[in-house]
């Protein structure tokens, strides 16, 4: 095995990984665009330890009971409860305008965007699956022989920082960006990803209650 190849390639792969839309991208993207970059960047800090944590569940099994179907459905539950404030709380800033001076006390509070940044990527244990499917692929294409407690260390970090890595250019852009972007149209994006936030909410509670009325 090339360690080098391979943090390469982990990291290009978590970078990738990282570019689909999700709650967590919507959340730094409207924080960047409103200016916040500080939370912005705490709350890509908070996704990035979530992610940590699901690659060492996946690599060390170190919690196996999140594969049962009332654990998840409870995680889905609680992900959806979570998705709702912050939906709420972004309509309510897009009326406001969107920029630095209008916005509220909790979006500029650092120690809220981690936590919001831990729950919104946490919520999503299918990330487990995702570093599994990641060693699975690079094993296939000879990039991992023997996969050793070393190999998995290696690929957790470098996929780690590749995932973090894009949601932190991508924050930083959006902030230097936003100069170009006029009041109006922060508020209508801040309208639109809190719409958003809203309907993902409700995919992950309808998901939840349905996998615990199945079990029930």
């Amino acid at each position: 095995m090339n360690s080098v190849l391979l943090v390469l390639a982990a990291f290009l792969l978590g970078f990738i990984a990282a570019i689909p839309v999700g709650p967590v991208q919507i959340e730094t993207v409207r924080m960047s665009i409103s200016g916040n970059l500080k939370t912005s960047l705490m709350t890509v800090l908070g996704a990035f330890c979530a992610d940590v944590f699901y690659g060492i569940i996946a690599f060390f099994g170190i919690a196996p009971f999140l594969k049962e179907k009332k654990v998840m459905a409870i995680f889905w539950l609680i992900g959806g409860l979570l998705l709702i404030v912050f939906g709420v709380l972004a309509i309510r800033h897009s009326s406001k305008g969107g920029g630095v001076g209008n916005s509220t006390m909790f979006l500029k509070k650092k120690r809220w965007a981690f936590l919001g940044g831990i729950s919104l990527s946490g919520i999503n244990p299918m990330m487990i699956l995702w570093w599994l499917s990641g060693i699975r692929l690079f094993q296939d294409i000879g990039l991992i022989r023997e996969f050793t407690y070393e190999t998995a260390a290696l690929f957790l970090a470098a996929g780690s920082l590749g995932l973090a890595t894009y949601l932190t250019a991508l924050s930083l852009f959006l902030y230097w960006a936003k100069r170009f972007i006029s009041e109006k149209t922060i508020g209508r994006i801040n309208l639109g990803f809190g719409i958003m936030l809203l309907m993902i909410s409700l995919y992950f509670i309808s998901t939840s209650l349905r996998t615990l009325l199945t079990l029930s």
